[in-house]
């Protein structure tokens, strides 16, 4: 991790209380601020979504690091990736949603200590913030209800630094990392959805006031 890298987190570790010795080890050497879960999700090679039918794929399509230009955070009304990771991928006929797999490259945890989780491989072009079918955003899944009960600080915490990491890791401006309904609009420019949950109650603010810390440093 080079010098500017270090420096942009350091000014995470310095706004923090809550989070400050999990944002700390970001800084050890080639830290990888994640656990793989991937192997232990189910997908579908079949998946019978409409849109992937009528496309004739049966999988997501595979984006290099190059089009990795955005961040998308969402809440994942769920604390289990198991159980969202079978909704997502049981077919539609059964019930679930018909897609590949799970609709998020990474879950970030409530539970204790707020770990996160790789559940999908990042050049996977998972459809997850309707922005098109070839979808340049990184999907980072917060759980939990969140519009309808604030995140514990230390889960956002926990969120901004692997945000942080991720926009260096793959060159992503602050101004691509946005919330599912800032990127999800109709005509007028209205939300047409919740997600993340952040303008019902009431965090938006804390998210990028501690996001803006760790970028400008």
């Amino acid at each position: 991790m080079d010098d500017q890298a270090k420096a942009l987190i350091s000014g995470v570790i310095a706004s923090l209380d809550c989070s400050r010795d999990l944002l700390r080890t970001v800084l050890v050497e080639d830290y990888i601020p994640y656990e793989d879960i991937i192997a232990s999700l189910p997908t579908n090679g079949s998946p019978d979504q409409k849109y992937m039918v009528a496309r004739k794929w049966t999988r997501w399509p595979t984006m290099g690091p190059e089009r990795r230009t955005g961040i998308t955070i969402h809440h994942t009304c769920s604390h289990s990736p198991l159980g969202t990771a079978r909704y997502c991928s049981l077919p539609v006929r059964a019930g679930g949603k018909g897609y590949p797999s799970i609709q998020y490259h990474f879950w970030v945890s409530a539970a204790d200590n707020c770990p996160i989780f790789l559940c999908a491989p990042v050049e996977w072009g998972i459809w997850h913030d309707n922005t098109g079918a070839y979808q340049e955003t990184i999907a980072v899944g917060m759980a939990g209800q969140l519009h309808l009960s604030r995140p514990p600080d230390e889960q956002i915490g926990t969120a901004v630094r692997l945000i942080v990491w991720l926009m260096q890791e793959y060159d992503i401006p602050l101004e691509n990392v946005r919330g599912h309904r800032d990127r999800w609009r109709n005509r007028s420019g209205q939300p047409l959805t919740k997600c993340p949950g952040w303008d019902h109650t009431s965090w938006r603010n804390d998210f990028f006031n501690l996001l803006n810390t760790g970028v400008i440093g």
